[in-house]
């Protein structure tokens, strides 16, 4: 893929809307499958994160990057880097979800149900409430104003194996930079130049254990990381739902043209009950 086009301001944006316009989701489908799995008393969650894309100057050149958010050790997953978001609440969802669909907010002013990928109406309701959703955790936890935002697609969605929990991510431009506000979520803002995930040397495996109690029986196991200097020595490791949700966005983008990891660095993580809960 040619990497300069994630310096093209007015482009890039263009190109990911066209991209995932083709890109069917099965929001309607897994929205129904959860509903019956917890009217059989499943405790499966619906949660939406927003994609962000801003473009700014990095390291002395301008491109989009993705902003991104590392949890604090308050909450469950703390230490975890993901994208803004969290569980939907429906009726506040379903209340605010007005302010989107009539136009009021402008991330999908213009863009009538048909032009929401799949054209089905459900689905197209659907996206418009986990838009909602995300948008109201993005101003909950870094304070972004909905009234800056540009919606540019939706991706399918995403099923957690640790947690029952599913995610419906969405793709979002941010028209300008903005001031952020964090809440006690969050620990600090991360901002990757889309560009960081096409060098294969990004890449390393993270090697994870359980220890989640006596009564629990332990596994371990590996996957692809992303590992992104801090700017202050150390490094942040980005995997899990993040790394795969970004991957399927590069994916689609780049006609799976992503890069195969060329490092044999290999990083080791415990997953504990504090993990789970967030409670330390």
């Amino acid at each position: 893929m040619d990497l300069t086009l994630f310096q093209q301001k007015d482009i890039f944006p263009r190109f990911v809307r066209d991209k995932l316009a083709s890109v069917p989701v099965d929001y309607k489908e897994m929205n129904l499958q959860i509903d019956k799995s917890r009217q059989e008393s499943s405790a499966h969650l619906k949660a939406a994160v927003v994609l962000l894309l801003n473009f700014k100057k990095f390291y002395g050149k301008s491109e989009y990057v993705f902003q991104l958010i590392k949890r604090s050790d308050t909450v469950s997953q703390g230490g975890d880097i993901s994208c803004p978001g969290g569980m939907l609440q429906p009726s506040r969802d379903n209340f605010l979800n007005f302010f989107i669909k009539t136009g009021i907010l402008p991330a999908m002013r213009g863009r009538k149900s048909k032009h929401i990928q799949s054209g089905d109406k459900e689905t197209a309701s659907l996206t418009h409430l986990f838009l909602t959703n995300a948008l109201r955790e993005s101003w909950e936890e870094i304070g972004l104003n909905p009234f800056n935002i540009k919606f540019l697609g939706a991706l399918p969605s995403y099923s957690l194996t640790l947690f029952a929990r599913t995610i419906f991510p969405v793709v979002c431009l941010t028209r300008k930079p903005f001031k952020y506000r964090l809440s006690s979520e969050v620990e600090k803002i991360l901002e990757i130049p889309v560009s960081f995930f096409f060098h294969g040397d990004n890449y390393a495996t993270l090697d994870i254990k359980t220890s989640l109690g006596k009564d629990t029986e332990p596994f371990q196991y590996q996957m692809p990381c992303l590992i992104i200097p801090d700017g202050q020595g150390g490094e942040d490791i980005l995997w899990g739902a993040t790394f795969n949700i970004i991957n399927n966005f590069l994916g689609i983008i780049s006609d799976n043209s992503l890069p195969s990891p060329s490092s044999s660095r290999i990083f080791n993580k415990v997953l504990t009950l504090s993990y789970i809960s967030g409670k330390n």
